[in-house]
Protein backbone atom coordinates (compact mmCIF):
# COMPACT_ATOMS: atom_id res chain seq x y z
CA UNK A 1 0.00 0.00 0.00
CA UNK A 2 1.60 3.31 -1.03
CA UNK A 3 2.35 6.00 1.53
CA UNK A 4 1.60 9.54 0.39
CA UNK A 5 1.56 13.18 1.45
CA UNK A 6 -0.11 16.22 -0.13
CA UNK A 7 0.36 19.98 -0.24
CA UNK A 8 -0.96 22.90 -2.28
CA UNK A 9 0.48 26.33 -2.85
CA UNK A 10 0.30 29.07 -5.47
CA UNK A 11 -1.39 27.22 -8.31
CA UNK A 12 0.36 23.88 -7.78
CA UNK A 13 -0.97 20.70 -6.17
CA UNK A 14 1.77 18.42 -4.81
CA UNK A 15 1.63 14.71 -4.09
CA UNK A 16 4.61 12.67 -2.90
CA UNK A 17 4.42 8.92 -2.47
CA UNK A 18 6.50 5.82 -1.88
CA UNK A 19 5.85 2.63 -3.84
CA UNK A 20 5.76 0.62 -0.59
CA UNK A 21 4.83 1.41 3.00
CA UNK A 22 7.64 -0.82 4.31
CA UNK A 23 11.34 -1.27 3.56
CA UNK A 24 14.07 -3.84 4.19
CA UNK A 25 17.84 -3.50 4.43
CA UNK A 26 19.44 -3.07 0.97
CA UNK A 27 16.03 -2.50 -0.62
CA UNK A 28 15.42 0.19 -3.20
CA UNK A 29 12.12 2.07 -3.06
CA UNK A 30 10.87 4.76 -5.39
CA UNK A 31 9.77 8.15 -4.14
CA UNK A 32 7.65 9.93 -6.72
CA UNK A 33 6.81 13.62 -6.51
CA UNK A 34 3.87 14.67 -8.69
CA UNK A 35 2.98 18.27 -9.38
CA UNK A 36 -0.31 19.28 -10.95
CA UNK A 37 0.08 22.81 -12.25
CA UNK A 38 -3.04 24.92 -12.73
CA UNK A 39 -3.98 25.79 -16.33
CA UNK A 40 -2.27 28.97 -17.55
CA UNK A 41 0.68 28.51 -15.20
CA UNK A 42 4.11 26.93 -15.56
CA UNK A 43 7.09 26.19 -13.33
CA UNK A 44 10.71 26.38 -14.42
CA UNK A 45 12.95 23.44 -15.28
CA UNK A 46 16.66 23.30 -16.10
CA UNK A 47 18.77 24.72 -17.59
CA UNK A 48 17.73 28.10 -16.31
CA UNK A 49 19.31 31.57 -16.28
CA UNK A 50 20.46 33.16 -13.04
CA UNK A 51 17.66 34.70 -11.00
CA UNK A 52 14.95 32.14 -11.80
CA UNK A 53 13.81 29.39 -9.42
CA UNK A 54 13.75 25.93 -11.03
CA UNK A 55 11.88 22.92 -9.70
CA UNK A 56 14.02 21.15 -7.10
CA UNK A 57 13.42 18.15 -4.86
CA UNK A 58 15.52 17.23 -1.83
CA UNK A 59 15.29 14.45 0.73
CA UNK A 60 16.78 15.24 4.15
CA UNK A 61 19.68 12.96 5.12
CA UNK A 62 18.93 9.90 7.25
CA UNK A 63 21.40 7.32 8.53
CA UNK A 64 21.27 4.31 6.23
CA UNK A 65 19.46 6.11 3.37
CA UNK A 66 21.04 6.68 -0.04
CA UNK A 67 19.09 9.09 -2.24
CA UNK A 68 19.61 8.65 -5.98
CA UNK A 69 19.31 11.25 -8.71
CA UNK A 70 15.82 12.46 -9.65
CA UNK A 71 14.66 11.31 -13.07
CA UNK A 72 13.60 14.69 -14.42
CA UNK A 73 11.15 14.72 -17.32
CA UNK A 74 12.13 16.93 -20.25
CA UNK A 75 10.80 20.48 -19.87
CA UNK A 76 9.60 22.30 -22.97
CA UNK A 77 11.33 25.41 -24.36
CA UNK A 78 9.54 28.64 -23.48
CA UNK A 79 10.07 32.22 -24.56
CA UNK A 80 8.83 35.42 -22.95
CA UNK A 81 8.16 38.25 -25.35
CA UNK A 82 10.76 40.96 -24.90
CA UNK A 83 13.38 38.65 -23.32
CA UNK A 84 16.23 37.06 -25.22
CA UNK A 85 16.63 34.20 -22.75
CA UNK A 86 15.33 30.77 -23.62
CA UNK A 87 13.62 29.21 -20.63
CA UNK A 88 12.46 25.65 -20.01
CA UNK A 89 9.17 24.98 -18.24
CA UNK A 90 6.81 22.30 -17.00
CA UNK A 91 3.05 22.59 -17.41
CA UNK A 92 0.10 20.37 -16.55
CA UNK A 93 1.12 17.24 -14.64
CA UNK A 94 4.77 16.45 -13.87
CA UNK A 95 6.03 13.28 -12.15
CA UNK A 96 9.60 13.03 -10.85
CA UNK A 97 10.74 9.63 -9.51
CA UNK A 98 13.76 9.33 -7.18
CA UNK A 99 15.34 6.03 -6.16
CA UNK A 100 15.90 5.54 -2.43
CA UNK A 101 18.05 2.73 -1.05
CA UNK A 102 17.90 1.80 2.60
CA UNK A 103 21.33 0.32 3.42
CA UNK A 104 20.11 -0.87 6.81
CA UNK A 105 16.74 -1.44 8.45
CA UNK A 106 16.86 1.01 11.35
CA UNK A 107 13.27 0.87 12.53
CA UNK A 108 10.57 3.25 11.44
CA UNK A 109 11.76 6.34 9.60
CA UNK A 110 10.17 9.57 8.45
CA UNK A 111 11.35 10.92 5.13
CA UNK A 112 11.45 14.71 4.96
CA UNK A 113 10.93 15.81 1.35
CA UNK A 114 11.37 19.45 0.30
CA UNK A 115 10.00 20.64 -3.04
CA UNK A 116 10.88 24.13 -4.26
CA UNK A 117 9.48 25.90 -7.33
CA UNK A 118 8.07 29.15 -8.64
CA UNK A 119 4.77 29.18 -10.50
CA UNK A 120 4.27 31.83 -13.18
CA UNK A 121 1.79 32.82 -15.86
CA UNK A 122 2.74 34.56 -19.10
CA UNK A 123 2.67 37.90 -17.29
CA UNK A 124 3.11 37.35 -13.53
CA UNK A 125 4.98 35.14 -11.09
CA UNK A 126 4.06 34.03 -7.61
CA UNK A 127 6.72 34.25 -4.92
CA UNK A 128 8.92 31.13 -4.79
CA UNK A 129 7.27 28.28 -2.88
CA UNK A 130 8.78 25.64 -0.63
CA UNK A 131 6.65 22.64 0.36
CA UNK A 132 7.80 20.22 3.07
CA UNK A 133 6.23 16.79 3.01
CA UNK A 134 6.68 13.92 5.47
CA UNK A 135 6.41 10.27 4.48
CA UNK A 136 6.63 7.44 7.04
CA UNK A 137 8.61 4.33 6.10
CA UNK A 138 8.29 1.30 8.36
CA UNK A 139 10.95 -1.37 8.66
CA UNK A 140 9.39 -4.61 7.38
CA UNK A 141 10.94 -6.69 10.15
CA UNK A 142 9.60 -4.60 13.05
Amino acid sequence: MPVEAHARSDGVELRAYLDSDTYRSSQQLWLTVELTIDPGLHIYGRPIPEGYIPLSIAVAPLDGLVVGEPQWPSPRPYRVEGLEEELFVYEGKVAVPLPLTFTQAEGNQTLQVTVRYQACSDTDCFLPSTARLQLPAKAADQ
